[in-house]
């Protein structure tokens, strides 16, 4: 299991309650590794949608400059912020587009290895961190992105993995692994049937098995639980409020091959609403059969 490095972050905000919240989360996680952070703020920019002539009008030019230097003072506010409480490198970035698609283009550009956004922005501007742009983020993103609602703890002390039956990635557990260690957390495996499987299966057990001894070489404190239910989303939610969790880790860009699990509007509830912080990876492509765009927690 190779242990994921994470050395660039990737901060969006609009400068809400929401996404300035995850500030304290990735200062803490950017210490740690020695990373270096950046600050990205999409601008509700007119030209991001405008004709090509746009820019040659008188003024055009001009607000889009001026929108962009606002944002750029109001960024390195920030970044002297974090940098004072002991983060060293911290760039700032202002960029016209659509929210989502930027956010992606510049995680690929900059070569980030997690992002790190709010998901309750001020309504009105788009509601950026809401709805279908947290969505859609989470689900184009080729790397890990941890979503936090405004308010939430970003101690990490309970890290809550779910698991089900079926095909597992290791990405999940590494990183789980990794926020362990960093916040000095303690890991809940909670293994997933449904009620129609009650008894454990030979391959589940191994599965389960495999990822205790991971935890346990890491020298991790950790309990392992199982559960059943006819709702295993509602099972694992039920699980992280009554064990006081403060991160649960999902898999994204796969259908659950048992039922669907954390799929299509649950998986959006989970991801937009719920108050505990969410780390989404995405799996190896070769360990997963991949049949509809989504959510799982295997």
């Amino acid at each position: 299991m190779n242990e994921p490095d994470i050395k660039k972050i990737l901060i969006p905000t609009d400068f809400s309650p929401a996404s300035l919240g995850v500030i304290n989360a990735a200062t803490a996680l950017a210490k740690h590794n020695f990373a270096e952070i950046t600050l990205l703020h999409v601008m509700d920019s007119v030209s991001a949608s405008a004709p090509p002539f746009y820019m040659t009008v008188p003024g055009g030019a001009e607000y889009e400059n001026n929108l962009r230097e606002e944002s750029n003072q109001q960024l390195e506010l920030l970044a002297t912020s974090i940098r004072n409480n002991g983060v060293n490198k911290v760039n700032v970035l202002s960029v016209p587009g659509n929210i989502y698609t930027e956010i992606g283009n510049v995680s690929k550009e900059i070569k980030a290895d997690l992002i790190i956004m709010g998901t309750h922005g001020v309504s009105g501007y788009k509601e950026v961190f809401m709805g279908s742009n947290a969505q859609r983020v989470v689900t184009l993103s080729e790397i890990p992105v941890l979503t936090m609602q405004t308010g939430a703890k970003y101690e990490f002390k309970n890290i809550l993995i779910p698991i089900d039956n079926s095909q597992h990635s290791n990405d999940k557990v590494a990183i789980a692994i990794k926020f362990a260690e960093i916040f000095a957390s303690k890991i809940h495996i909670l293994g997933l049937l449904p009620t129609e499987e009650r008894e454990e299966n030979v391959k589940f057990k191994i599965k389960l098995d495999a990822i205790v001894q991971a935890i346990h070489t890491a020298n991790l404190a950790f309990v392992k639980t199982l559960e059943n239910g006819e709702d295993l989303t509602e099972v694992a939610l039920a699980y992280a409020d009554k064990n006081n969790c403060d991160l649960i880790v999902i898999n994204t860009g796969h259908e659950s091959q048992t039922s669907g699990i954390f799929m299509g509007a649950l998986a959006q509830r989970i991801v937009n609403h719920s108050k505990i912080p969410v780390l989404s990876v995405i799996p190896a492509e070769e360990a997963y059969i991949i049949t509809t765009p989504g959510f799982g927690i295997s």
